[in-house]
């Protein structure tokens, strides 16, 4: 039971006691009461439904029959949702992963020059050039940033994940893919390589 103090159920709160949103239209309907947002004056004001309200329709039969049956489609959705995220990293991990041929030297001086070109556009007052006298370590990454995005079908095979389920996942494991070929092809660049996919890591564990 909820405690006696509470008038009120936001839309939240509801989802949290195993209601949808299809459910609290169909059982409650509009709601009982409103409030403005209490973290953005903005945005929409809060819906609130009666707590009494809410308790006599998780009284009835019909509520407790739509709730199994909820929960049946919900396992049903989970499935569904893994196999196809497992389809999806399978044709990740089938795809081909080539690299367009470029010696270190000229992929280190296209690098170079392709981050000039974008920090002059974006930087705001100035900024450090990249030039070969560069920090090798700094040089290292925007070479390997450089051909991961220019020197393969990196950026295409991503654009293609979008929208589908398990996308995050399967990007995550396409850049892996990516930079493992990058480190066979350019072994003085396999400890960026290295950073990049452990960094990448540590932000999906976050994500998740």
């Amino acid at each position: 039971m909820t405690d006696a103090s509470e008038t009120w159920l936001a839309q939240a709160a509801l989802l949290d006691r195993g209601w949808t949103v299809a459910g609290i239209r169909r059982f409650l309907g509009d709601p009982d009461a409103t409030k403005p947002n209490p973290r953005y004056r903005s945005a929409s004001p809060m819906r609130l439904w009666a707590i009494d309200r809410v308790e006599a329709a998780e009284a009835t039969p019909e509520w407790a029959r739509w709730v199994k049956a909820s929960e049946v489609r919900r396992q049903a959705g989970l499935k569904v949702a893994d196999r196809k995220r497992a389809e999806l990293a399978a044709m990740v991990k089938a795809v081909h992963i080539s690299i367009a041929p470029a010696t270190l030297e000229m992929a280190t001086a296209r690098a170079i020059r392709s981050f000039n070109d974008r920090a002059a556009t974006r930087a705001y007052g100035d900024y450090d050039p990249a030039t070969p006298d560069s920090d090798p370590a700094f040089l290292a990454r925007i070479t390997v940033n450089y051909l991961r995005h220019e020197r393969t079908s990196y950026d295409a095979l991503g654009a293609q994940l979008f929208g589908l389920v398990g996308r995050e996942e399967a990007h995550d494991l396409l850049r892996e893919r990516v930079l493992a070929a990058i480190a066979d092809a350019y072994p003085s660049l396999a400890a960026e390589c290295a950073t990049q996919v452990r960094q990448a890591a540590e932000q999906a564990h976050l994500r998740w």
